[in-house]
């Protein structure tokens, strides 16, 4: 799975898998990252990175994270594959006017859906929840708009890019 990171607006990509059962392997450019990492509790860690022991604290907020090492500080985004799809998604449909297509970003089921055709809903407005690799997705609403057509039921199965809803911009 694809991990990625921006550090302090600088971005970088990582892929990450399992190893030994429950161990992970993180690779940077197709390139082992070789590290050990153990939780000392109360946001502290220590970290073994090229042969040098770090003591790191990290604080999490939402999705960033503020880590603390060695007398530096770094503002730390991280996100995988589902959640970049989605966030892309919203940004490309949030820059469109008029009518648009809100398509599953990803395979999944269909958990509740919240809007209505007719329907005006506000930006961030939950539209409908999609459950994918045991997660719940909410799709909310990238403007202020109306719902013109819902595309899909309560307990249906979706394909990645499958027609969800059409919104109608209200500008």
């Amino acid at each position: 799975m694809k991990i990625y990171a921006q550090v302090n607006g600088q971005q970088f990509e990582f892929e990450r898998s399992e190893r030994n059962g429950d161990q992970q392997e993180l690779k940077q450019d197709g390139r082992p990252v070789a590290y050990d990492l153990v939780a000392l509790g109360a946001g502290r860690y220590s970290l073994i990175k090229n042969g040098r022991s770090y003591l790191v604290h990290l604080m999490r907020n939402g999705q960033e994270y503020h880590v603390h090492v060695a007398g530096d500080y770094f503002q730390v985004v991280v996100e995988d594959e589902r959640q970049k799809r989605l966030k892309e998604l919203v940004k490309k449909s949030h820059h469109a006017l008029g009518e648009q297509e809100i398509k599953a970003p990803i395979p999944g089921l269909v958990i509740k859906v919240h809007a209505q055709e007719g329907q005006s809903v506000a930006k961030n407005e939950p539209l409908l929840v999609l459950e994918a690799m045991k997660m719940e997705n909410i799709i909310k609403a990238p403007c202020d708009c109306k719902v013109a057509k819902v595309f899909v039921a309560e307990q249906q199965a979706v394909q990645q890019n499958q027609s969800l809803l059409k919104l109608i911009t209200e500008e």
